[in-house]
């Protein structure tokens, strides 16, 4: 009785490396493509109608707190206050930002917000 059964063959190493090669560029397209997939989402989310409301609320209570602290000053001097800024220690700078912006950053009593 003759068996119909498949022989193993063994396969070089060039062709199972080739194979590696063509699954690994496989898996980065699909991972690219998720990605973009993912930035595209990010993007749709930021600029939706309550994200751009709480970067205006942000935007005016900075403006705020410069007008409060300095008065007097325009974008030329926060660029050198910046550049001044940067070699500082991060953390620090970001607890006396949150400080000040609760200070300064606050709109004044008494008035009422736009309704619109």
């Amino acid at each position: 009785m003759e068996e119909n059964t498949k022989k193993r063959r063994h396969r070089s190493t060039d062709e199972r490396l080739a194979e590696m090669e063509r699954r690994q560029a496989e898996i980065k397209a699909k991972m690219e493509a998720q990605l973009r997939a993912l930035e595209e989402q990010k993007k749709r989310l930021a600029s939706t109608t309550a994200t751009k409301k709480s970067s205006q609320e942000r935007q005016k209570r900075f403006d705020r707190a410069v007008k409060a602290i300095a008065h007097d000053w325009d974008e030329r001097h926060l660029i050198a206050a910046i550049a001044r800024a940067v070699d500082m220690d991060a953390e620090m700078l970001l607890a006396e930002g949150e400080v000040l912006l609760e200070q300064h950053g606050q709109p004044r009593r008494g008035r009422r917000p736009r309704q619109g």
